[in-house]
C-alpha cells in the first residue's frame, strides 16, 4: 500500500511538472508571436500537447500558420477554436484571410461578410467591403488566359527569409542581383531600434548576386561589407551601362538615404557609396528607384498631391537641374497603392504593384500601355494568374531580351518569407527591344547631362531645386565589444573579424583614435585583475598596429572587474557574468559626427541582472571629468590604495612605455579633491588631479581655453599647478 502511495505521488509531481513545462512552452510561443517570429512561434505551439483542446491556443496557432503560409493548416485551427467556442471577432478576419491566400475565393468572402457584421468603424467596413469586391473580381477572372510560365529560382537562391528587389545585369543576361534579410546577414538579429537581440530581433537586408550557369544556380555571392552595412540595404537597379549601382541604406525598411557606386570599393577601402543628390527622398518615404537612363528617374512615394497612398512619379534632367518630380496622373495611379514601377525601353510599356480591388490578393503586378496615337494611357490591366496570386507580388522587371520576367512573391509554396521567381513568357514583349533617350510622355526641353552624385567638395545649396549639395558621406559603425573566455585567446576569429572592422573604420577617419578598455571577472588580488586587463587590451591594440594603425592613434586601459557590467550571482550559476565581463570595449575619441556614426552595443541583460558600474563609468567620461592619478609606472603596481578602492584604473598610451594609475572617476572638480585630500592624509604624497574632456586628457593650455566654457575648470586651476 505504501509502494502505491509513493508511486502517486511522483505521478502527482511528474504531472505537475509536465503542466509547468507545458505552460512555458505556450508562454514562450506568445512571446514569439507577439514579436513576429511566426515560425519559431509554430514550432513551439506544435509542442503543446493537448492544444486541440485549448481554444485560444488553437487561434494562436492558426495566426502563426497564416503567417507563415500554411493555409490549410491556418484554416484547420480556425475551424477547431470556433467549434469549442472561441467568440472573439478576429477569428472571422483570420479565417478570411487564410481562405483567400489559398484561392478560395468565395469561402473567403462569406467570412469577410461574417467579421463585418460586428464592425462599427467606418474605416475598417471600407477595407473589408473592399476585400470582398477583389474576392469576386479573382473568382470572375481565375481562369483568364495565362501570359506566361513562373518557376521559382529554388533552395540554391531562395531562403526561409525574404528575397526582395531583383534586378537583372545590365551586362550579363544570365546574372541577377537582389536583397535579402536572411541568416548572416551583416549586423545579425536586430530589433526595430536597430540594437542587437538575439531573442527577437530580425536580420536586415543585404544584397547578393547569383549567375545562371549551365542551368544551374550558382552560390549566392555577397556584396562587399563596405556596401552591406547593419541596417536594411536594399538594391533600386543601375544605369544602363551597370557602371553604378543605386540602393537605399535604411534602418526600418523604407524611410532611408539613396546612394550610388560605382564599383570602386574593392580598389580603394575608402571608396565607401556616395549619397544620390535627385529630388527623391528616401527619408520622407520615397522609394522603389527605377532608374530609366541616366537623365530620367520613376519611383514611388507617399508625398502630398497623390491620389492616395504610394503613387508612381518621374523627375529628369532639365536644364542640368533635376525637375519636381511629376506625378503619372490617374492614368496609373489610384486611391490605392502603387509601388515597384519599370518601364520597358520602349518608355511605352509600364508595370506595377498595386493592392487595388482588380486583383487575386494583395498586391499584384499591373500593366499599362501609352498610346502615341491619342497621347494618352491605355486602361491599367492585371496581368493575371499565374504571375499573380492571392498573395503579394512586387519588384517585377522584364529581362533585357523581352522573353522573362524576375519578380517576388510570398505566395503559398514559397520556401518561407518572399521568394524570387521567374516567368517565362509565352510571346516576347517587343517593347523592351526598342530603346528610347526621352520617354514619349514626357515634353524633354532639350538633351541632358548624366545623374551626378555626392562627391567631396565644397557644400553649396542649389537655389533652383532647393537640393542641398553637402557632402554627406555617413558611415553607421555598430561597435560591439571584443569577447573572450577562460581560454585567455583575445585574437579569436570572431574578434580578428570585428577588429578588421576597426581597422578599415580608423584607415578611411585618420583623424579619429581608438581605446581599447580591458574588463575581467574577479580571480585574484585586484592588482594583478587590472594588470592582466590592460595587457589584454594591449594585444588587441598589437593586432591594430601590425595591420596599418599607427601607435599615437592608440590607447589601452585595463578595469579589471572594478566596473561590472553584469552583476555577479551569489547564490547560482554565474556563466552569464563571466561571458559578459570578459570583455574588452572599444571607444572611438575624435569622431566626425557628421560622417561617422558609432552605435556602441553593450551586452543585453535584464535590468536585475544590469550592474550599472560599467554604464556610469563610460557615462561620466563622455563630457568633463576627473580622475587622481595614484602612480605611474613601467611594470605592475601594487601600492594598498590599489587594494584599498574599487575604483583603480590602469592606463596607457602605446607610443609611451608609462602605466598611469587612477582611481576614482568624478564629474566635478569638487569630488576629486575631496578624494585626493584623504589620499594625501594616508600618506600618498605623489596623488594628484588629472582633467579629462570626452575620454582625452587635457593638459594645461587646453584647460585654460577651456575654462570659460567649463567654470568648474576655473576651481581646478585655483588648487592644482
Amino acid at each position: 500500500m505504501r509502494h502505491l502511495i509513493f508511486l502517486s505521488v511522483i505521478v502527482f509531481f511528474a504531472s505537475i511538472n509536465i503542466g509547468s513545462c507545458q505552460k512555458g512552452i505556450a508562454k514562450q510561443a506568445n512571446k514569439f508571436l507577439k514579436a513576429e517570429k511566426y515560425e519559431e512561434a509554430l514550432a513551439l505551439y506544435d509542442q503543446v500537447e493537448k492544444i486541440n483542446q485549448d481554444k485560444h491556443l488553437l487561434f494562436k496557432r492558426g495566426v502563426a500558420n497564416f503567417h507563415t503560409r500554411n493555409a490549410d493548416d491556418a484554416v484547420r485551427d480556425f475551424t477547431l477554436a470556433r467549434r469549442l467556442g472561441y467568440e472573439e471577432n478576429e477569428i472571422y478576419l483570420y479565417a478570411a484571410k487564410a481562405l483567400h491566400s489559398r484561392g478560395s475565393y468565395l469561402d473567403a468572402a462569406q467570412f469577410y461578410k461574417n467579421y463585418l457584421r460586428y464592425l462599427d468603424d467606418k474605416k475598417k467596413e471600407y477595407v473589408i467591403i473592399e476585400k470582398i469586391k477583389q474576392c469576386m473580381f479573382a473568382y470572375n477572372n481565375q481562369y483568364n488566359d495565362q501570359l506566361a510560365f513562373i518557376e521559382n529560382l529554388g533552395s540554391s537562391v531562395n531562403t526561409e527569409y525574404d528575397e526582395l528587389n531583383p534586378v537583372q545585369s545590365p551586362t550579363s543576361q544570365n546574372k541577377y542581383y537582389f536583397s535579402s534579410n536572411r541568416s548572416g546577414s551583416n549586423g545579425g538579429l536586430r530589433n526595430k531600434e536597430g540594437y542587437k537581440d538575439e531573442i527577437y530581433g530580425k536580420y536586415s537586408s543585404d544584397m547578393y548576386a547569383i549567375e545562371l550557369e549551365n542551368g544551374n544556380w550558382t552560390s549566392v555571392s555577397s556584396f562587399h561589407p563596405i556596401l552591406n552595412g547593419p541596417k536594411h540595404d536594399l538594391i533600386q537597379g543601375f544605369n544602363p551601362n551597370g557602371s553604378v549601382l543605386y540602393f537605399i541604406k535604411t534602418q526600418s525598411g523604407n524611410a532611408g538615404e539613396i546612394y550610388a557606386d560605382t564599383f570602386s570599393v574593392d580598389k580603394d577601402p575608402e571608396a565607401f557609396p556616395k549619397l544620390l543628390r535627385t529630388p527623391i527622398i528616401s527619408e520622407l518615404g520615397d522609394k522603389d528607384m527605377k532608374v530609366f537612363n541616366d537623365q530620367t528617374i520613376i519611383f514611388s512615394s507617399k508625398r502630398a498631391g497623390g491620389f492616395g497612398g504610394y503613387d508612381i512619379y518621374v523627375t529628369y534632367l532639365e536644364n542640368d537641374v533635376w525637375t519636381v518630380p511629376t506625378n503619372l496622373g490617374p492614368e496609373i495611379n489610384s486611391q490605392y497603392d502603387e509601388t515597384a514601377p519599370f518601364l520597358t525601353k520602349s518608355g511605352k510599356k509600364l508595370f506595377f504593384s498595386s493592392d487595388r480591388i482588380e486583383g487575386f490578393g494583395g498586391f499584384d503586378i499591373f500593366e499599362a500601355t501609352y498610346s502615341s496615337e491619342t497621347s494618352a494611357w491605355l486602361p491599367v490591366q492585371n496581368i493575371g494568374i499565374p504571375i499573380n496570386s492571392s498573395m503579394n507580388e512586387s519588384n517585377f522587371s522584364l529581362s533585357s531580351d523581352g522573353m522573362t520576367a524576375i519578380f517576388s512573391s510570398n505566395r503559398i509554396g514559397t520556401l518561407g518569407g518572399y521568394d524570387l521567381y521567374l516567368a517565362y513568357y509565352k510571346d516576347q514583349v517587343m517593347d523592351q527591344l526598342m530603346y528610347t533617350e526621352n520617354l514619349p510622355f514626357i515634353q524633354y526641353i532639350q538633351d541632358t547631362v548624366v545623374t551626378e552624385v555626392v562627391s567631396e567638395v565644397t557644400p553649396e545649396t542649389n537655389k533652383e531645386n532647393g537640393l542641398s549639395d553637402t557632402p554627406i558621406i555617413k558611415k553607421d559603425f555598430y561597435n560591439e565589444p571584443l569577447y573572450y573566455g577562460s581560454d585567455e585567446i583575445i585574437i579569436s576569429s570572431a574578434n580578428k573579424s570585428k577588429l578588421n572592422q576597426i581597422k578599415n573604420t580608423l584607415t578611411v577617419f585618420p583623424e579619429v583614435s581608438v581605446v581599447l578598455s580591458g574588463h575581467s571577472i574577479a580571480e585574484g588580488m585586484r592588482e594583478f585583475d587590472l594588470y592582466f586587463s590592460i595587457k589584454r587590451a594591449e594585444k588587441a591594440a598589437e593586432y591594430l598596429m601590425q595591420n596599418g594603425i599607427d601607435i599615437k592613434r592608440i590607447k589601452v586601459r585595463g578595469l579589471g572587474s572594478n566596473f561590472p557590467h553584469t552583476k555577479h550571482n551569489t547564490t547560482g550559476s554565474n556563466r552569464l557574468a563571466e561571458k559578459n565581463n570578459r570583455r574588452i570595449d572599444v571607444s572611438f575619441i575624435k569622431v566626425p559626427t557628421n560622417r561617422l556614426n558609432v552605435v556602441n552595443e553593450m551586452p543585453s541583460v535584464a535590468d536585475a541582472m544590469r550592474d550599472g558600474a560599467s554604464d556610469e563609468y563610460y557615462d561620466i567620461l563622455k563630457g568633463l571629468a576627473y580622475k587622481i592619478e595614484v602612480a605611474k609606472t613601467k611594470q605592475m603596481y601594487k601600492g594598498d590604495v590599489i587594494r584599498q578602492y574599487e575604483s583603480g584604473v590602469v592606463e596607457k598610451e602605446m607610443a609611451d612605455s608609462d602605466y598611469t594609475y587612477t582611481v576614482g572617476i568624478f564629474d566635478t572638480y569638487y569630488n576629486a579633491k575631496r578624494m585626493k585630500s584623504v589620499l594625501l592624509r594616508s600618506g600618498l604624497n605623489d596623488a594628484n588631479v588629472i582633467p579629462y574632456m570626452n575620454d582625452v586628457q587635457l593638459n594645461k593650455e587646453q584647460v585654460e581655453s577651456l575654462k570659460d566654457v567649463y567654470p568648474d575648470l576655473g576651481e581646478f586651476l585655483r588648487f592644482e599647478k
